[in-house]
């Protein structure tokens, strides 16, 4: 202490390794409550435990992509139209990760989503001759979506098509 100031000028201190060491023998410990009492391995519990979190992971991002939150219906017709996107999506998120971990990759949900960085751009216009003309163009993936459509056997992008849509004539307009 600075006896001028009255202000502490270091601080000493020296830990006590005796006090604690029952305490950090347990620090890793991680306890779960188990109701399956057919299964004792802890292992099997342990994968149980980290699929039902990896589960409730996905369901949370794909709830916040999608716009999947909670919405009270009126009917379970409508509760069915609004489960069932989020079960596809869960389906296709896990498949695509479980391809992945075969080739090493660890990705989540997250950064599976980057497939939406490449986007489908539509143009049309009309020729001289009053005819639509449609182009359908995607754009250049990135380099990490390139990498994941090569594992997991996808086209690397759409091909351009152009196409001359011909204008309708209605059957009530023929007659006239």
């Amino acid at each position: 202490m600075d006896e001028k100031t009255g202000k502490a000028t270091q601080l000493l201190w020296k830990k006590d390794s005796t006090k604690n060491a029952s305490e950090e023998a347990v620090f890793n410990l991680y306890p779960i409550r188990n109701s399956l009492p057919f299964i004792e391995d802890v292992v099997v519990i342990w994968n149980i435990y980290s699929t039902i979190r990896q589960i409730e992971s996905t369901f949370r991002n794909l709830k916040t992509d999608l716009d999947l939150r909670s919405i009270y219906h009126k009917n379970n017709k409508a509760t069915m139209g609004h489960l069932h996107p989020g079960l596809l999506a869960y389906w296709l998120v896990n498949t695509t990760r479980y391809q992945l971990k075969g080739h090493g990759i660890n990705y989540g949900c997250k950064e599976i989503g980057i497939g939406n960085t490449q986007k489908l751009v539509t143009t049309l216009g009309t020729n001289p001759y009053g005819q639509s003309i449609k182009t359908i163009k995607c754009t250049q993936p990135a380099e990490k979506l390139k990498q994941l459509t090569e594992i997991l056997g996808l086209p690397p992008n759409i091909k351009r098509k152009k196409s001359v849509v011909h204008k309708m004539v209605s059957q009530k307009n023929k007659a006239q």
